[in-house]
């Protein structure tokens, strides 16, 4: 929930210090597989799959008149630099280690651009715009509270 005000935050042009410990990351446990060429190959043919699905969904938008106006969330956040702290050993967070590792080797070869692309895309993101979840997702976050024309109830429920 840190995660998401501070992205929220960020949005708006204030970007909070954030010290992050062990946050989730929902991904394979590639991190875990021990042999590094494998890794690196599975990572590779995510990005470029992950790639080929931005570049189509960007087309596809193009095409349905959305004017080309990329959505500008990313853009709003990427000065946003919170401190992670990753147990190595923990499942559900240690794949930050390796993605950050891949997007570094990824510019390392020349491939930065594409490191770019592909970290304003996340494939569960992008499986959730295609079957229209995404407004039940928007309909969660936390901005839905700040707005100044809330009609809101208050009941009490007692077990009894």
């Amino acid at each position: 929930m840190a995660m998401l005000a501070g992205k929220n935050m960020a949005k708006r042009g204030n970007f909070l210090e954030a010290f992050l410990f062990n946050p989730p990351y929902v991904s394979p446990p590639i991190e875990r597989i021990k042999n590094k060429k494998v890794r690196h190959g599975l990572r590779f043919a995510g990005t470029l799959i992950k790639a080929g699905i931005a570049f189509a969904a960007a087309v596809s938008d193009n095409h349905n008149n959305s004017n080309g106006i990329q959505d500008s969330s990313f853009a709003a956040i990427s000065g946003w630099i919170p401190c992670l702290f990753v147990n190595h050993l923990d499942p559900i967070c240690s794949e930050y280690i390796g993605y950050f590792k891949h997007r570094k080797k990824l510019e390392d070869i020349g491939a930065g651009g594409l490191a770019r692309l592909t970290s304003q895309h996340s494939l569960g993101n992008m499986a959730m715009s295609a079957v229209g979840i995404k407004d039940m997702i928007s309909a969660h976050e936390l901005h839905q509270w700040w707005r100044p024309d809330l009609n809101l109830n208050c009941s009490v429920y007692k077990y009894k």
